[in-house]
């Protein structure tokens, strides 16, 4: 099928196809451009997860990422366009306040391993100076770094990212020093050969002088002069020199050892300056200062803080309804996976605006904003309403704007013009300690009932590696509310602020596992236990999944009460690896522990994370192609709706002593119900270890491999026709059960299916 750019944009769209070979409820499979070939998960090797198309995309005017530039990595950077032909780049570090480094002739380079998600992007071009990762500005006269261990933001009282405006092409920094808040805006322009950059400075009412780091050059003596009535100073290092010229009242420079520094006097507010950058020969001093001298107009970057111009015209797509099977159906809304810009659509995250129109992260630094949604899909629209963000793998909407988090922050998104893409990107938090590591992700984005923020973040060696992340409503707090992850991908929250994290296989997680979080909990990987004395144990798991159930767990989402018939109020999780969702039931004696079964249906990527849609009830489900996956599509957005009907599986369940209780949402045929010959139980343990997941091991034999059949005895329908309880032999605490059942309702349909949980308790 066709998609088409909207009037205002002058592109012209491929043949967009999509399909898979792994067909979603009531679809036909066909091929999508956007893909190769889908692998057995087991089959996968490295070769298959690399992937440079993110080096032909449109990024948008700047990209946030951990950036290895000269002399120190910087690991909450934005790699910023700069000149009407985006002839450099500059590179903030949001975290000290600063450019770690500018250059030119290209923008970044991504790695192509693991589709670019696992190692930080380098400069493409020629370097034009490296601060390194030092701070930005002083702070009374000292620029010593005070962070433990070099990582996290600067103190609050030095100094504090608060944003950045997106006008048009153009970007705008807004900060503070101290009390004075910054706005910068940099850019770059051209005089015959010679490419001058320029940072401009609008600032508030200061009481003290502020200085600010512009430049350093290794190796050289930086030299200062005053020509013509300007400061000027240059970095020397061979033929070519590093000339700094300020422009604005109360501006002047300083030399100092191998950089150069701005100072700005106290003042009012509103006061501008500018700094204007070329490399030159030595000899050329005079007509450097007469080209930043035609060059000297300061232009508030104020003008930039609102909304500006739109750059991203809005596409069209159609959907598939898809055709019920028994009581749900999955439609999917089709992805423009071949856009004019090649932007990659891994889908990460998403939720529903007011207005019913969603917002979608990709997990390559975009959001999108989707209008059409109802019944038909037949006029779906996406529009990029955000760019550049750094791996956003969640998406929260509170009070109808969105919330992203990246590795960095977590990001709320402003549209202040109303044209339906984002101009301001505010630093609503961004305390999160990030070392740099290629799997340390920050996942999902949910609030509980009193607009607390929580999202996870997968293991790396800082205070908040794998660890459950709370931060407060306002953004001014964040803190660890729970430890002990490897890899989590997703959580959940739900009725009475409950809080579920599902975590990956490996290391001291010897199969995927949901957990149930307490305050202070932890919850297996021993690495990130973040305790004075290792724990001998960890906080038992509301369910153990195996891996032909889940091999990588997504996040979990509430069915509302009323709604999916006898589902309502149940908990679905989904499954990254086997590109499904699965229904968790509650154990009703011993509530901490559960089982899940699997619903109907596979989506066309790697689910992850699942929100109802207010407006008409039913799960939309986004997911991506990472490695160790079923998926065969870059991304997906599908919406799985309830049609009504049973479901002839079980809806509720209890272990007892000797005992297993199942409910079905219908009634059984008597005679197969009470055959235990219908049903067959197995149960097993895992072996807690630091290595990579585990084999499974006899409960009755602990030193033996293999699982423990488990004799049911008698299965006895009781008198509501809809509950089977079965005695059992040899019935005991597990770490894993799976039970599968073969019967028939009282029409004649079938009743099959698996169940595998916990047993924590008995």
């Amino acid at each position: 099928m066709q998609f088409t750019v909207f009037p205002g944009g002058n592109f012209i769209a491929a043949l967009l196809l999509i399909g898979c070979s792994l067909i979603a409820l009531g679809q036909t499979a066909t091929t999508t451009p956007a893909t190769t070939a889908m692998k057995a998960v087991a089959d996968q090797v490295e070769a298959d997860w690399t992937d440079g198309r993110w080096n032909r995309a449109d990024v948008g005017p700047f990209m946030s990422a951990a950036i290895h530039t000269p002399h120190g990595r910087t690991l909450k950077g934005i790699a910023i366009k700069v000149g009407d032909a985006a002839q450099a780049t500059v590179c903030f570090n949001t975290e000290l306040l600063g450019y770690s480094a500018a250059w030119a002739d290209g923008f970044l380079e991504f790695d192509p391993k693991r589709y670019g998600l696992i190692g930080g992007p380098k400069p493409k071009g020629r370097t034009l100076f490296a601060n390194g990762t030092t701070p930005g500005w002083a702070h009374d006269g000292e620029w010593d770094d005070p962070r433990p261990r070099k990582r996290g933001p600067l103190p609050r009282g030095h100094a504090k990212y608060r944003g950045l405006y997106r006008h048009g092409n153009r970007v705008a920094l807004s900060y503070t020093v101290g009390e004075t808040t910054v706005l910068e805006s940099p850019w770059a322009g051209q005089a015959g050969d010679r490419l001058f950059l320029t940072r401009t400075f609008e600032l508030g009412q200061a009481a003290t002088p502020l200085t600010a780091l512009i430049a350093t050059k290794h190796g050289s003596k930086a030299v200062l002069k005053q020509i013509d009535g300007l400061a000027v100073a240059h970095l020397s290092d061979g033929d070519e020199s590093l000339w700094v010229v300020a422009l604005g009242q109360g501006a002047s420079l300083e030399a100092e050892n191998d950089r150069v520094l701005l100072t700005i006097q106290p003042g009012k507010s509103g006061r501008l300056a500018k700094v204007f950058l070329l490399q030159a020969p030595l000899g050329q001093a005079e007509s450097i200062v007469a080209l930043a001298k035609a060059n000297a107009a300061i232009e508030p970057p104020a003008r930039l803080a609102k909304g500006g111009p739109g750059l991203w015209p809005p596409l069209a797509t159609r959907g598939i309804v898809g055709k019920p099977l028994d009581a749900f159906a999955i439609d999917t809304i089709r992805l423009p996976f071949d856009n004019p810009w090649d932007a990659l659509l891994f889908t990460a995250g998403h939720d529903f605006l007011p207005d019913g129109s969603a917002l979608v992260c990709t997990a390559h630094g975009d959001v999108w904003r989707l209008t059409g949604l109802d019944a038909t899909l037949e006029n779906v629209t996406w529009r990029r309403y955000a760019t550049g963000l750094f791996q956003p793998l969640g998406l929260k909407v509170v009070d109808g704007r969105g919330y992203v988090i990246g590795r960095d922050q977590i990001t709320r998104l402003h549209d202040l013009n109303a044209d339906g893409e984002a101009d301001f990107y505010e630093n609503f938090n961004n305390d999160l300690l990030s070392a740099g590591g290629g799997h340390a992700y920050a996942t999902s984005l949910e609030t509980d009932s009193r607009g607390n923020f929580y999202f996870t973040k997968c293991a790396e060696g800082t205070a908040h590696g794998g660890s459950l992340i709370r931060v407060s409503g306002d953004g001014g707090k964040l803190d660890v509310f729970a430890t002990g992850f490897r890899n989590p991908n997703g959580l959940g929250i739900g009725p009475g602020d409950v809080i579920t994290v599902g975590d990956q296989q490996g290391g001291w997680v010897p199969e995927t596992r949901v957990d149930v979080m307490r305050r202070g909990g932890f919850y297996g990987y021993m690495p990130m236990h973040h305790r004075a004395e290792k724990p001998e144990t960890y906080d038992p798991p509301y369910a153990f999944v195996p891996r032909l159930l889940d091999n990588s767990a997504g996040g979990q989402v509430w069915v509302p009460p009323g709604q999916w018939g006898a589902l309502g109020g149940r908990m679905i999780h989904l499954s990254y690896g086997r590109c499904t969702a699965l229904v968790a039931l509650q154990d009703e004696v011993h509530p901490g522990q559960g089982a899940m079964w699997q619903l109907p249906g596979r989506y066309l990527s790697g689910a992850m994370r699942g929100r109802f849609n207010p407006h008409d009830g039913h799960l939309y489900v986004s997911g991506l192609r990472g490695w160790q996956t079923a998926a065969v599509h870059d991304g997906c957005f599908q919406r799985l709706r309830f049609v009504g009907g049973v479901l002839r599986q079980p809806i509720r369940y209890a272990t007892r002593s000797g005992e297993l209780e199942l409910g079905f949402d219908v009634k059984l045929d008597r005679e197969l119900a009470e055959d235990p010959q219908s049903y067959s139980l197995e149960q097993w343990n895992y072996l807690w270890s630091s290595q990579y997941g585990s084999k499974d091991w006899s409960i009755r034999d602990p030193g033996k491999n293999g699982r423990d059949s488990v004799v049911i005895r008698t299965a006895t329908l009781q008198p509501d026709g809809k509950t089977v309880v079965l005695r059992v032999s040899g019935l005991a605490k597990a770490m894993q059960f799976q039970l599968k059942y073969d019967i028939d309702d009282t029409g004649g349909k079938l009743v099959r299916g698996t169940m595998a949980g916990t047993i924590n308790e008995l």
